[in-house]
C-alpha cells in the first residue's frame, strides 16, 4: 500500500511550460529543495563578501556548504532511488524543506547583521512574537529589494512544496544517469572537503571569515548539543550558589564629614558606539554638548560594557554587580523585594526620590518589572505619552517629550532625587524625529543623525535643570549600555559581537564640587563600576557592599581584568587587562589577543600558543558560569506592577502588557 502510484489527476495542471517544470522538479523534489537552499546560501555569502569588498574570502566561505549540503542531498537522492515508498519521498522533501527554510533564514540573517545566525536568536520570537515580529517586520521595510529577493521565492518554494508532498511523484531516474550523477556529486564534495580543510588553515585571519566558513545548518546542531565545557544546563542554574542581595541585606555607610547632599541625573545612550561621538575625535560634530560636558568632570576613555545587550547591561550599570551572562532576562523577573542597587541605596540612606524614564515602549522585555527590581518609585514610557504622533518607529518616541514630565516629577517636591533616563531613538532602525532632520536612506547616515538629536537632547535636559537651579546641585552622567557595529569587521549589530565598535561606550561625569577636573581616566573601567563610583562621589564607602565593580576614580590595579561577553550563549566573551584584549568564540572555538596599545581597531590578532589559549577559555568559561544568580520566585506568576503594567513571568523569562487606567 505505501509503494507510489501517482495518478494522473495529481499532477499540475498549469500553463504548459510551468507544468513541464512542475513535472519535472516534482519527481525530484527534494533535491530541487536541497538545490535551493545551497543556491541561497551561496548568493547570501557572495552578497555579504561583495558589500564587504572581502570577494577573495568568498570561496572559503562556501565550501563546507557545498560539502554539507550536497551529502545531505545525496543521501536523500540514493534513500528514495532504493526504496520508492512514499513515507520515505515525503519524509526526504521534509527534510530538504526544514533544511531550506533555515538556509532563507540564515541568508536574511547574514544580509541583516553580517554574521549566520544561531539557533537562540530565535528564542525572543518565542517569548515575545509581538515584540520580535515587529522588528522583523521594520528590518524587511528598511531592506526591501533584499526583502523581494528573499520572499518571493520563498513563497513559490513553499507552494511547490506542498504540491509536491501531497503529490509524493516517484523520482523516475535512469539508473546510469543516476549513477553519473552520484559520482559526479561524490567528486565535488571530495574537492570541497580538500579545499575546505586547505583554506581553512591557510586562508585570512579576518573574525568575520572564521565566522563564515562553517555551514549554518551543522553549526545549528552543535549549538544544540554543545560540548561539555560550553554548555549551560539546569544543574549549572540548579547548582548556582549566587543570589543577589535585596536592599535591605546590603551592608554599605555613609560619612557624615564627606557626605555630598547632591542630585544625581544619570543619561543612559543606547547602543552608541564610542568613535561616533566627539569624546573619540574633536572634530566629530555630531555631539557638540557631549565633549564640554566632560570638561567639566571627568571622562573614562577606557570604559566597556560588561554584556553587549541593553537590560543586563542596565542591571550592571545600576547595581554595580554582573548580571546573568545567560540568554535569559531573569533581571526582569519580578523579585518580592526590590535588590540592593543605586535606586535602593539612595533612597534608604538619603531619602533620595528615584525615577526612570525611557522613550521606548515598557513591554520591550518586560522593562518595567526590571525597573521595579532596581527599586525605583516611578518608571515611565513611551506607553504613558499618550500621543502616538510622537512615536518613532517600533520601540521609541521623541526624547524631547520626556521633558515635561521629567520637569514636573522633579518640581513634585523638594526632595534630592535620582533621575534615570533611557535614550532610545539611537537603537535599530535609528530614526530620529522628522522635524529634527528627513530620514536618511544609508542606515550609518541614519545612525549619525540618531546620535546628534539626542546629544541635542542631553543638552535641552541641562538646560530644564539649569531653569530650575539644580546644575550646581546635581551630578550628570551620560553613559552607554552597548556600541553598535557598521561592519568595521564585517559584522552589524551588537548582539554577537566582542570588537570595540560593541564594547566602547562613552562615560562622562560632570561634577559641581570637583574643584579641579580630574584628568582622564584611561585604565579599563566597566558597566559594573558606575554605581560603585557613583556613591563614593556622594560620600558612600563601598567597602563592606560587595560589588562586582569598583570605584573608577580610586586606584585602579594595573592587572584588573575586565569581563565582557554578549548575550546569546555562544557570543564571544573575554576580558581586557592594561592594553591586552583576550577573546574566546564558542562558536568557532578560537581564542585570539588584541594589543590595543599598538593595534586599537583591532586588526591584527595574535593567537597564543595552546596553554595559554586553554587558560583563557577555562577563565571566561568559569566567570560565565559565576554570573548565574538563583531566582527565589515561584516558576510562574503574574504581578501589577506600577499601577498599569501586568507582567507575567516563566522561569527565568518574563514579559509586560500596559493595562491604562479606564476612565469613569
Amino acid at each position: 500500500m505505501d509503494k507510489i502510484n501517482v495518478q494522473p489527476g495529481l499532477k499540475y495542471k498549469g500553463p504548459g511550460p510551468t507544468r513541464r517544470a512542475y513535472n519535472l522538479l516534482a519527481r525530484r523534489a527534494y533535491t530541487a529543495i536541497m538545490l535551493g537552499a545551497l543556491f541561497c546560501t551561496l548568493a547570501a555569502k557572495f552578497f555579504h563578501a561583495y558589500r564587504m569588498n572581502l570577494l577573495n574570502e568568498y570561496p572559503g566561505w562556501v565550501t563546507a556548504d557545498i560539502v554539507v549540503l550536497l551529502t545531505v542531498e545525496l543521501v536523500l537522492a540514493l534513500v528514495c532511488f532504493r526504496w520508492h515508498l512514499r513515507r520515505l519521498i515525503r519524509t526526504a522533501m521534509i527534510i530538504a524543506a526544514v533544511i531550506c527554510t533555515w538556509s532563507v533564514i540564515n541568508a536574511a540573517w547574514l544580509i541583516r547583521m553580517g554574521r549566520q545566525i544561531l539557533p537562540s536568536v530565535l528564542l525572543p520570537l518565542f517569548r515575545d512574537p509581538l515584540n520580535s515580529l515587529s522588528i522583523i517586520g521594520v528590518n524587511l521595510a528598511k531592506m526591501p529589494t533584499a526583502a523581494v529577493i528573499l520572499l518571493a521565492p520563498s513563497a513559490i518554494a513553499l507552494i511547490f512544496f506542498f504540491f509536491a508532498l501531497a503529490a509524493a511523484m516517484p523520482p523516475n531516474y535512469n539508473r546510469k544517469r543516476f549513477a553519473v550523477r552520484i559520482l559526479a556529486s561524490v567528486v565535488i564534495i571530495a574537492f570541497a572537503a580538500l579545499a575546505h580543510g586547505t583554506m581553512t588553515t591557510n586562508g585570512s585571519g579576518r573574525i568575520v571569515s572564521a565566522h563564515l566558513r562553517y555551514n549554518c545548518q551543522l553549526k545549528a546542531l552543535t549549538c544544540i548539543f554543545p560540548s561539555k565545557s560550553n554548555r549551560r544546563t539546569k544543574i549549572d542554574f540548579a547548582n548556582a550558589k549566587r543570589k543577589i542581595p535585596t536592599a535591605d541585606q546590603l551592608k554599605i555607610t555613609i560619612s557624615l564629614k564627606h557626605q555630598i547632599n547632591h542630585n544625581l541625573v544619570i543619561v543612559v545612550l543606547e547602543g552608541v558606539q564610542h568613535s561616533y561621538t566627539s569624546l573619540a575625535d574633536d572634530q566629530n560634530n555630531l555631539t557638540p554638548f557631549l565633549a564640554p560636558l566632560a570638561h567639566q568632570g571627568v571622562e573614562f576613555t577606557n570604559f566597556r560594557s560588561s554584556l553587549t545587550h541593553t537590560t543586563k547591561a542596565l542591571f550592571a550599570l545600576l547595581t554595580g554587580r554582573f548580571p546573568s551572562v545567560f540568554h535569559d532576562l531573569a533581571e526582569a523577573v519580578p523579585a518580592e523585594k526590590p535588590y540592593a542597587s543605586l535606586a535602593t541605596i539612595l533612597k534608604q540612606h538619603l531619602d533620595f526620590k528615584t525615577a526612570f524614564f525611557q522613550s521606548a515602549k515598557g513591554n520591550f522585555e518586560c522593562r518595567p518589572a526590571l525597573v521595579h527590581n532596581l527599586g525605583f518609585d516611578k518608571f515611565w514610557a513611551r506607553d504613558d505619552l499618550n500621543d502616538p504622533n510622537a512615536f518613532i518607529g517600533y520601540l521609541a518616541s521623541d526624547e524631547f517629550s520626556m521633558l515635561k514630565p521629567v520637569t514636573e516629577w522633579i518640581k513634585a517636591d523638594k526632595k534630592p532625587f535620582l533621575l534615570t533616563i533611557m535614550c532610545s531613538v539611537t537603537h535599530d532602525p535609528y530614526q530620529a524625529p522628522d522635524w529634527f532632520a528627513e530620514p536618511a536612506k544609508d542606515p550609518v547616515e541614519r545612525y549619525q543623525q540618531a546620535v546628534s538629536y539626542t546629544d541635542k537632547f542631553i543638552a535641552a535636559l541641562d538646560i530644564e535643570l539649569t531653569k530650575l537651579n539644580l546644575t550646581d546641585k546635581t551630578i550628570f552622567c551620560v553613559v552607554g549600555d552597548h556600541g553598535e557595529a557598521f561592519g568595521e569587521h564585517g559584522l552589524l549589530g551588537h548582539e554577537r559581537i566582542a570588537f570595540d565598535e560593541a564594547m566602547h561606550v562613552p562615560w562622562v561625569i560632570r561634577v559641581p564640587f570637583m574643584a579641579v577636573p580630574k584628568p582622564k581616566v584611561t585604565q579599563p573601567v566597566s558597566s559594573i563600576d558606575l554605581t560603585p563610583t557613583l556613591l563614593s562621589l556622594l560620600g558612600f564607602d563601598n567597602s563592606t557592599a560587595g560589588f562586582d565593580g569598583i570605584d573608577a576614580l580610586s586606584v585602579i590595579p594595573n592587572d584588573r581584568k575586565v569581563f565582557f561577553s554578549g548575550w546569546l550563549q555562544q557570543s564571544p566573551a573575554g576580558f581586557v587587562q592594561a592594553n591586552q584584549k583576550f577573546i574566546y568564540s564558542p562558536t568557532t572555538e578560537l581564542v585570539c589577543v588584541y594589543d590595543l596599545a599598538a593595534d586599537p581597531l583591532e586588526q591584527n590578532r595574535i593567537e597564543p600558543d595552546q596553554p595559554q589559549a586553554d587558560q583563557i577559555i577555562e577563565e571566561v568559561i568559569a566567570w560565565r558560569k559565576s554570573t548565574i544568580f538563583k531566582l527565589d520566585q515561584k516558576r510562574f506568576g503574574k504581578r501589577i506592577l506600577y499601577n498599569h503594567w501586568l507582567c507575567r513571568w516563566t522561569d527565568r523569562t518574563s514579559s509586560a502588557k500596559y493595562k491604562p487606567k479606564v476612565k469613569k
